[in-house]
């Protein structure tokens, strides 16, 4: 019965994901309970295939202007997955690391960014873009009942001691490992 209230689409390529977008407020006018858009992976579409950068970068951007516009009208919240890549250096004083896919320029359009990531076998959250809370990492564990908190009592390598399951998350600098 939970399969029955999952609306899905899928898209082949970016006209299709933009047509879908332009198509979905008149859907969720039909569809009032609708209260979760994921779209899996918005970088998929735009990562490859275009010569006319400015044309991804308008495009990109109307898309964040409809979701905002579109979560704002029907109350409801929109998570976009964003692809990580490698930026290989080519000076031997600066390491590869991961950017995301799209760039640090779309992270600007989203509300609310959230970095998930592994730190010896271990998976955390980074807020990482918040207009309310200020940036920290947290642990959690996905299990048979949904994603929850730790709950051993020790403390969190990534974190120190004093982000252990009964004390508030503690900030980390933007400069710490974002793998």
């Amino acid at each position: 019965s939970v399969l029955a209230g999952i609306h899905y689409f899928r898209c082949q390529d970016y006209v299709e994901l933009m047509a879908l977008v332009h198509t979905l407020p008149d859907f969720l006018k039909e569809h009032p309970r609708v209260r979760l858009i994921v779209v899996d992976s918005i970088a998929f579409h735009f990562r490859h295939d275009f010569d006319d950068m400015s044309l991804r970068t308008r495009l990109l951007n109307g898309l964040a202007q409809s979701f905002i516009r579109m979560a704002s009208n029907s109350n409801l919240a929109i998570v976009l997955t964003n692809q990580m890549t490698t930026k290989i250096s080519h000076d031997s004083s600066k390491p590869s690391h991961l950017i995301p896919a799209l760039g640090e320029s779309w992270g600007h359009a989203a509300t609310i960014r959230v970095i998930l990531h592994w730190k010896n076998q271990q998976r955390y959250a980074t807020l990482y873009k918040s207009p309310s809370k200020g940036e920290m990492t947290v642990p959690y564990q996905v299990t048979p009942d949904g994603i929850r908190d730790i709950v051993d009592e020790g403390p969190h390598e990534e974190l120190g001691p004093a982000a252990s399951p009964a004390s508030p998350p503690t900030k980390r600098s933007r400069s710490a490992d974002q793998t």
